[in-house]
């Protein structure tokens, strides 16, 4: 379940037990029929489950409600009594979150080694039998369909033979006619086979990959221990508190994370964390907390390791980077706070001038910021002097391709991590002709020519502006055109290229184009001399209307939290009829709807909405845990403007999307 959505929890048990009690009064009648009315009831009402489950981060429950999906999917001779089985795990599942997660949540990580050492137990990927199953049953499938696309491949052979007998046939008409309706037919076998081979493939990816995810606590409980006994070492009293509740993630992520986790933990008691003595000067409980949480967003992991130690006092930090050479005078007087912490992620940077055993090295943040990229993270400061510092991580739950927007500037494309991205469009950036390295004030994000620092002349037919955060600054970078998102795969530069300024790695696109995805952060330092452009953030715009229409309320609040926590205003309806209500009387810019729900559900909703002459332009984003491609294409044909997965969203993915479509570029 996603840190900070503990009050949540009774909310979804409430709501669980509703729907639980509803099923028991369906099944209560007996097996039902598997074409009727209470067998949709029942598969509804799991389906809806399954999805709050899933929005909670309650993984296990959700798969157990997707089995049951199953069941009711393909009725075998003793479905009914594994349905009721498992509609009653399910219960013991929901009744038992609170004390699951009271046990494990929360409770200080005691130490009492005198010698700092870290020993974390290294995940193990558990080969659950249902997984393999269900990975076995798949590939079948792909052979069965693999066969399908050979007898494909044959008639378009048979076509190329027909089509070099017509070149020399007295009427051609006849014989390009035949070919035309071959090719209509061949396209249409295609297509559907395509969309089978994409939803298979992507399940198979799926059971693959879960077996990878791995519970994160073990890492973060090691880490704790490590924090402590590191404590006593340096004559220090420290207390460790562990969060993690079910977040879980990629045993490869884990594996490549934990030397970076350990440096941050390591800078926690060491700058951080002051001596008794001087704590209890200050006021301070004498024994200092290092905090490790881990929260669950869609499909990312936020992992906040902070203190209550001295903070980050902003003038040292700057003093210590211009003494470094790393920013000059003329530009250091131009930063703000927030530009100041992120020169703590500079290679080699360190406010220590001894080397130490614990730090004082040049290898902590800048590792930590170069690892989190290379696994499609981000990593950003918050700091308040005396109070404490936080470090966040945010990254993708499981190991996989990389979506990135790819971009034009001066005539090249580039790429621009995904998940960095917050919206574009629009341009109307103004220039200052003032120093490179101004840092924005308040409301007012960085602005980067693209093509200009290529080198390149901008295009002359306009602009479009990419909103993006890199570090927990905001940036806008100018491009000429923004082409699409794709997802690839990052590689490291070739070692006799070396490391490339201001890229994170290079990826391949699916026309075999190699292209240079972009390090953001490098855009962010300031470059004395470069002329440093400024676009008034989006919050001086008023307040997007967004109706969000969903039967669940565990739902409902998530993802009004989601949009809230982006300046939007929400308003809910439990029900396609009561959106058309609120329709009716109220002006909004952009609805956002599940499909599951009874009566009017999402798709007939967005058909009277198109079918208005008063709403027909009004943008409709479909958000459902069904994610095969005929369900996507149901709901694009039903005059949705996009349709987004529930198990495959990101917050940050909604948000952005309600904004572009509801106007705000």
């Amino acid at each position: 379940m996603p840190l900070g959505n503990d009050d949540l929890l009774p909310l979804f048990q409430s709501e669980a037990s509703g729907r639980l009690n509803r099923l028991d009064e369906v099944l209560a009648k007996g097996s039902p029929d598997p074409d009727g009315e209470l067998w949709r009831i029942a598969r509804r009402e799991l389906h809806t489950l399954k999805g709050a489950a899933r929005m909670m981060g309650l993984t296990e429950i959700a798969e157990v409600c997707h089995q049951a999906e199953d069941v009711i999917d393909w009725p075998a001779e003793d479905g009914f009594e594994i349905l009721l089985g498992l509609i009653k795990r399910v219960r013991t599942m929901v009744g038992t979150i609170g004390v699951i997660e009271g046990s494990a949540g929360g409770e200080p990580v005691n130490g009492t080694q005198e010698v700092p050492s870290l020993v974390v137990p290294q995940a193990q990927p558990s080969l659950d039998t249902r997984i393999l199953d269900r990975v076995s049953d798949q590939a079948v499938h792909l052979s069965f369909l693999s066969r399908e696309i050979g007898a494909m491949v044959e008639a378009l052979h048979a076509m190329a033979r027909t089509a070099e007998s017509g070149v020399t046939d007295g009427q051609p008409e006849q014989v390009l006619a035949t070919l035309a309706l071959s090719l209509r037919r061949a396209a249409l076998s295609a297509g559907q086979a395509h969309s089978r081979f994409d939803g298979l493939l992507e399940q198979q990816l799926g059971s693959l990959l879960s077996i990878q995810v791995q519970p994160v606590r073990p890492l973060l409980s090691s880490l704790g221990n490590h924090a402590v006994e590191l404590g006593l070492s340096l004559g220090k009293t420290v207390a460790a508190e562990v969060e993690s509740a079910h977040c879980r993630l990629d045993r490869r992520i884990m594996d490549a994370l934990r030397q970076a986790l350990l440096h941050v933990v390591r800078n926690a008691v060491d700058h951080g964390i002051e001596p008794e003595t001087e704590r209890m000067e200050l006021g301070k409980n004498p024994t200092g907390t290092v905090a490790l949480r881990a929260e669950t967003r869609a499909e990312r992991v936020r992992l906040v390791v902070s203190d209550d130690g001295r903070g980050i006092n902003p003038q040292e930090v700057l003093a210590k980077a211009v003494e470094r050479g790393l920013v000059s005078k003329e530009a250091a007087e131009a930063l703000e706070e927030d530009g100041i912490r992120q020169l703590l992620f500079h290679s080699g940077f360190s406010m220590r001038d001894q080397t130490t055993e614990v730090s004082g090295r040049g290898i902590g943040l800048d590792t930590v910021a170069d690892t989190v990229r290379r696994i499609g993270g981000d990593v950003w400061i918050d700091a308040v002097p005396g109070e404490g510092t936080q470090i966040t991580i945010d990254l993708p739950v499981s190991r996989r391709g990389e979506p990135i927007l790819v971009v034009e500037a001066g005539g090249y494309k580039v790429g621009i991590p995904a998940h960095q991205v917050r919206a574009f469009g629009g341009s109307g950036v103004a220039r200052d002709s003032g120093a490179g390295g101004a840092a924005p004030s308040d409301g007012v994000a960085v602005s980067v020519e693209l093509s200009t620092r290529f080198g390149l002349a901008p295009a002359e037919n306009g602009s479009t502006v990419v909103h993006a955060k890199s570090v927990g600054i905001p940036v806008d970078l100018v491009v000429d055109r923004v082409i699409g998102e794709e997802e690839v795969f990052l590689h490291s530069w070739p070692k006799f290229l070396g490391r490339i300024p201001g890229t994170e790695a290079m990826a391949l696109l699916a026309e075999g184009v190699p292209i240079a995805v972009l390090d953001l952060q490098f855009f962010i330092q300031p470059t004395a001399g470069e002329p440093q452009a400024f676009a008034t953030s989006s919050a001086e715009f008023p307040p997007l209307k967004v109706l969000l229409v969903d039967d669940s309320r565990i739902t409902r609040e998530m993802f009004r939290r989601i949009l809230a926590d982006g300046g939007v205003e929400i308003i809910l309806a439990a029900s396609g009829e009561e959106a058309l209500g609120v329709l009716d009387d109220r002006t909004v810019d952009c609805i956002v709807t599940d499909i599951e729900m009874p009566g009017i559900d999402g798709l007939e909703l967005t058909r009277r909405v198109r079918a208005s002459s008063e709403w027909e332009h009004l943008p409709v984003v479909v958000v459902s845990t069904r994610n095969q491609p005929s369900d996507r294409m149901a709901g694009l044909e039903a005059g949705a403007d996009a349709y987004l997965a529930k198990q495959n969203m990101m917050g940050e993915e909604l948000l952005t999307l309600v904004e572009r479509l509801g106007g705000r570029r």
